[in-house]
């Protein structure tokens, strides 16, 4: 898919989850999704890598799986104006590592990687390293047992998978968005299916 499809591909893909209450699973509600972009970035002065070009002469940020209501997400790629923020937030998690843990749980690519999105209000980040046989592969890291995930080989097929989530991924985005709205956090929804308009049908396990 080249950029241009994408980007049509992005802003034309909706659908709903269709969601159990926690701990109530006999109520059930829809929740319609699409995702917000925003205007392309200036590309000049990115690194060559991960395709990061191509993805930023059409996309300036992509908010994936919203629901206007609630405003959860699954996913975050942000501008590169807010790269360091996020870095500094990524950072937050390995400050208190001594040099063995250090050797023992981060990848080596860690000190020079790029932090391009998040997975929204979880403390989980999306990386990019920029050097060595995994540069420009996009990477997720869970600080729940400090995991280094590899989803895709650049931005732009990371891109598209999230466009097709099957039952394994869409578990996955499951496991922190529960569409809490108000000030009553105790409602909240587990996805049990979802359907869009791109004929994807996936469901979750239990939660």
């Amino acid at each position: 898919m080249t950029p241009a499809e994408l980007q049509l591909a992005v802003n034309a893909h909706q659908g709903v989850f269709l969601c159990s209450q926690i701990r109530k699973p006999e109520v059930t509600k829809t929740v319609h999704f699409k995702h917000q972009t925003t205007s392309p970035a200036t590309i000049d002065d990115l690194p060559d890598i991960g395709r990061l070009r191509d993805f930023y002469a059409v996309f300036g940020s992509i908010t994936f799986y919203v629901d206007s209501l609630s405003m959860d997400a699954a996913r975050y790629i942000a501008t590169p104006d807010e790269w360091a923020e996020l870095e500094d937030g990524f950072l937050i998690w390995l400050e208190d590592l001594d040099d063995e843990e250090r050797e023992e749980l981060l990848p080596e690519w860690i000190d020079t990687c790029l932090v391009i999105g998040e997975e929204p209000e979880t403390g989980n980040y999306i990386l990019m390293p920029t050097e060595g046989a995994e540069a420009g592969a996009v990477y997720h890291f869970d600080h729940d047992g400090f995991e280094f995930d590899r989803h895709a080989p650049d931005l732009l097929k990371y891109t598209e998978d999230l466009l097709d989530l099957d039952d394994h991924n869409l578990s996955f985005i499951a496991c922190h968005m529960r569409f809490i709205e108000g000030e009553d956090n105790n409602i909240q929804w587990w996805i049990k299916e979802l359907h869009d308009n791109r004929g994807n049908n996936a469901k979750t396990k239990d939660e």
